[in-house]
């Protein structure tokens, strides 16, 4: 994909007022600062890939054997991953409108700073919190499945130590959870790295893992409907002689199954926090290559839930209650040799989305608490010393142009530089293991998955998306009112405005329906 990486040769305005060529630009820019662009399309895919596509696609089996695995379950999957795609598409656009991209250097829109341009003060606040929260409840999650990974290791430590004759409460906490906790703490230095561009090669990585996880899954449920492959002769023994696909479901049980599948589809698809950091870094960000790098994204995805989604589901028949868990993976024999591929698969995939959700929670605090504390310290100190006329003459002038030069203060990269590695290795270990500590007390991933896509994840997901995308274009078609576009760009908006539009209605009420039906499951369900 080399049209991927390459950058155009065009003219370009560099901020100090001279033209160059973009390619030489870039490479000026690149010697004296790392303020440059540097993503293509595939690290920017496989960035948003490895946030995205994860622990989550193990619970899609249990969506689609709840919601219907023949008709309504993956229908609903692609509705998602359409709601989806268009609402990344919107937070960039809305992005855009708010600030050009430069061709050379990084922008420095964030979730929660297009949320505060359209809401203005108080919904900054309340969006880098709801970013710091999806992040947090998503590393819950993550350590959650990876404990889980890991459990056929914790039970060959406990039966090296000895552990089992002294099974106090504490003891049996500690075997559950040790593994875990060993991996989160070889992980944290990797989350202080200052871009995200730097996790690549993770991404791929993550990716290829995932593949080969799906790949065992597939494999296992095959063998099952054919009856072949099986060390458990006595329990293929048990499986009535009907065919295969009698067991499929067209419809939901009952809308109780149906409101429980719909968060683990939602949740499968939450990543857009990092959306526009990654934009941020991607090299010549036209509309066709943002548009190519979101789509590709978005229906690989898709892709691989369909099959793991079906083909988990499909399984059902195959264990002794008829039903899938929560972690599909936990439907299949703990010495399974093929399924354990699959699970330190799984387990390379977590580790490697670790950084990708502890990264996003660790920047808000240092731009909402860290350097505003810098900056007044800094004013403090320096209102002491008694101030030049140079310095009176230049101050209203940086402030002009403070919104003017891209790669400026604000910008998230140069930000990270003014931390010191052990500032953001104590904000990492802050988040990171506090999450951790957490994850060790929750029982089931379910839990996780149900309460996180029925409030949040259909907040951010849907409702802020779309809400700033309908306040920032109508400010700017207020702000261009003289000038007249051409008739496709208008009908083009106008419709996404439709759409933006039908999409709050219908996830408003979808939302509190959800976030009810996930808190009676929680806590006055009883099984």
């Amino acid at each position: 994909m080399t049209e991927e990486e390459e950058t155009p040769a065009s003219t370009t305005t560099i901020p100090n007022g001279q033209e160059e060529e973009q390619g030489v630009a870039a490479t000026d820019v690149a010697d004296t600062s790392e303020n440059v662009r540097i993503g293509s399309i595939s690290s920017a895919r496989f960035n948003i890939l490895s946030t995205m596509v994860g622990g989550g696609c193990l619970s899609l089996p249990l969506a689609f054997q709840q919601s219907g695995n023949a008709l309504i379950g993956p229908l609903m999957l692609l509705v998602t991953g359409v709601i989806t795609n268009f609402c990344f598409q919107r937070l960039v656009q809305t992005s855009r409108a708010i600030n050009p991209p430069h061709t050379v250097t990084p922008g420095k829109d964030t979730f929660e700073s297009i949320t505060s341009e359209a809401f203005g003060p108080t919904a900054n606040v309340v969006s880098m919190g709801l970013v710091v929260l999806m992040c947090f409840f998503g590393t819950v999650g993550y350590s959650v499945l990876l404990r889980d990974m890991v459990e056929p290791l914790n039970d060959w430590i406990l039966a090296a130590t000895k552990l089992a004759a002294t099974s106090s409460a504490v003891t049996l906490w500690f075997h559950k959870n040790f593994t875990m906790f060993l991996v989160i703490v070889l992980v944290t230095p990797f989350c202080t790295l200052r871009r995200l561009t730097a996790l690549k090669d993770c991404g791929a990585l993550s990716m290829v893992s995932l593949l080969i996880l799906g790949g065992c899954i597939v494999i296992r449920s095959v063998q099952c409907q054919l009856g072949v492959g099986g060390d458990d002769n006595e329990f293929f023994e048990m499986l009535d002689d009907e065919p295969w696909y009698s067991h499929l479901k067209l419809f939901p049980d009952s809308w109780h199954d149906l409101l429980n599948a719909l968060p683990l589809y939602i949740s499968c698809f939450v990543c857009h926090y990092n959306i526009l950091p990654v934009h941020n870094e991607l090299q010549n960000p036209t509309e066709e290559r943002v548009n190519k790098w979101l789509s590709t994204t978005t229906w690989f995805a898709v892709g691989l839930y369909m099959v793991m989604g079906f083909a988990g589901s499909a399984y059902a028949h195959c264990t002794p209650t008829g039903k899938v868990q929560g972690n599909i993976l936990l439907d299949f024999d703990e010495h399974d040799p093929l399924l354990m591929v699959g699970r330190m698969c799984l387990a390379v995939t977590i580790t490697l989305a670790f950084p990708m959700l502890v990264i996003p929670g660790r920047d808000i605090v240092v731009r909402s608490v860290i350097l505003p504390r810098m900056q007044q310290m800094q004013t403090n100190t320096s209102g002491a010393i008694e101030t030049s006329v140079e310095e009176e003459l230049a101050e209203p002038l940086l402030n002009d142009e403070q919104e003017e030069i891209s790669g400026d203060d604000n910008n998230d990269e140069t930000s990270n530089d003014k931390i010191s590695f052990l500032m953001l290795l104590s904000i990492s270990i802050t988040l990171f293991w506090s999450a951790a500590a957490l994850a060790s007390l929750v029982s089931s991933i379910d839990v996780v998955w149900d309460l996180l896509g029925s409030s949040l994840s259909i907040l951010m997901s849907y409702l802020i998306p779309a809400g700033t995308y309908l306040v920032i274009t109508k400010q700017s078609e207020e702000d261009t009112t003289e000038s007249n576009d051409d008739e496709p760009t208008s009908y083009g908006k106008k419709a996404s405005r439709v759409a933006c539009w039908l999409l709050l209605v219908g996830s408003v009420p979808l939302m509190i329906v959800s976030t009810a039906n996930a808190v009676y499951n929680t806590f006055f369900l009883k099984d």
